[in-house]
Parts: C-alpha cells; sequence; structure tokens
C-alpha cells in the first residue's frame, strides 16, 4: 500500500516541516498541499531537518479534487466522530482497525489531515472513503496535525506485513460502477428521492470498511443490474 498525505490549507508552516520530517522518519514521500495559508519558510525546512528534499517536493495544488486523483482509497481523518446512528457521514474506524486494513490494501491511499483551527469541513469527509479517528481522551480529543500524522504512519508501519492473503480489491472505478447501479435499481423500486444519497451512504461505508475484493464487486453488480432490467 502506498500512502499519499494530504493536507488541507495547513495554517501553519512549522507543522508541515513536522510532518515532512515524520514523512521521512517512517519511510513515505508522497506530501500534498491543498492551498496552504502558511509559506514554507525558514521555519518549516529548520523543523523538516533531514527531511528538506521531501518538503521541496511536497506537491501544492488548488482543489482537493487534484490531491485526490489517481488514489484507490481516500480515508479523512477527524477527531469528531458520529455521535448518532444516522450521521453516516462520520461513522470512522479507530486507527489501529484502518491500519489493520490497510495492510490487505493495495494501489495508493491518501490520509486527508484538516486545517489547525477547525480540521476538514463534512464535505471534504463525504468526499472520502473511509474515516479515521486516533482515540484520545474524551476531555481533549484534538491532537496537533503533526502529531496525528506521525502517530498514524507510525500505526501504519507498524502492520506492514502483518496483513492475511487477500483477492485483488476493487478499483475506485469498480466500487463507483457498483454504487450507480444501486442507484439505479433504488429508483427503479420508487425509493423516495431524499433517501437515495442516505442509502449510497451507507452502501459506500460497507463496501469501503470491508475492502471488498473485484471478484465479489462484479457479483454484486451483475445481480444489481439484472434486478433493474427485470424492473423496467
Amino acid at each position: 500500500m502506498e500512502i499519499r498525505v494530504v493536507l488541507v490549507e495547513p495554517e501553519h508552516e512549522g507543522n508541515i516541516g513536522l510532518i515532512a520530517r515524520a514523512m521521512k522518519n517512517f519511510g513515505y514521500s508522497d506530501l500534498w498541499l491543498v492551498s496552504p495559508k502558511a509559506e514554507l519558510g525558514f521555519e518549516a525546512r529548520a523543523l523538516a531537518s533531514h527531511a528538506k528534499d521531501l518538503l521541496a517536493r511536497a506537491r501544492v495544488v488548488t482543489s482537493l479534487e487534484e490531491a485526490l486523483r489517481n488514489c484507490n482509497y481516500t480515508v479523512a481523518t477527524t477527531a469528531i466522530v458520529a455521535r448518532s446512528p444516522s450521521n453516516l457521514g462520520r461513522r470512522s474506524l479507530d486507527l489501529k482497525e484502518f491500519a489493520h486494513k490497510a495492510a490487505s490494501m493495495n494501489g495508493r491511499a491518501a490520509l486527508l489531515f484538516g486545517r489547525e483551527s477547525k480540521g476538514l469541513t463534512n464535505e471534504e469527509i463525504t468526499k472520502c472513503d473511509l474515516v479515521m479517528t486516533i482515540p484520545a481522551s474524551s476531555s481533549y480529543l484534538t491532537l496537533n496535525v503533526a502529531m496525528a500524522v506521525a502517530i498514524t504512519l507510525y500505526e501504519i508501519r507498524a502492520t506492514q506485513g502483518k496483513g492475511l492473503a487477500h483477492s485483488e480489491r476493487a478499483s475506485r472505478e469498480s466500487r463507483e460502477i457498483l454504487l450507480k447501479m444501486f442507484e439505479e435499481l433504488a429508483r427503479r423500486v420508487c425509493l423516495p428521492e431524499y433517501r437515495i444519497p442516505l442509502a449510497k451512504r451507507a452502501l459506500n461505508n460497507v463496501i469501503s470498511r470491508s475492502l471488498i475484493s473485484k471478484r465479489e464487486t462484479s457479483l454484486i453488480v451483475g445481480v444489481m443490474r439484472r434486478a433493474a432490467e427485470r424492473l423496467r
């Protein structure tokens, strides 16, 4: 599994430097910055220490869509988890659960870390396949972003090689076809329009957490396609 670290509108150059250093510590080098609010100046380079080269290669883009391009999985990180079963957008895995799943993923996963002041927006989170959180004290849930990146990369690195043998995972395109077929089927059975996005989100949560295989996706799409044809 390749890891891409995506910082959304980072506000402090020191944190960017520390994140570059942590990435190099754990053997990762794919750093993307979405509309950074801080310049990469002396402080960033000083705190990056021996990871100045990684900092110099960081990709700066203006949209989240650009940063997520060519990624098989996208993972939002947040300290704010769902308190209600109806909040499907923030149903999360804790870090250890995610790290064990990452050990059996293939392709590239983008890990999104939000702004120091307010994290990721709900809209940004809904663009991701998975939501991950680092368990912390209920008296102070929010970690410094550089610390969060370091802990996350450590946990992923520690579980590498421990994943079970697995079938080829479904590509993002295959998963999108499955969701489109599900949406078509939902409309054919006259599911109320307002419930369709919720149902799609629920299915997306299930298939993302299960790391559905290429074969499983193909079989389910085949059944849905036949059901949709019968309902014409």
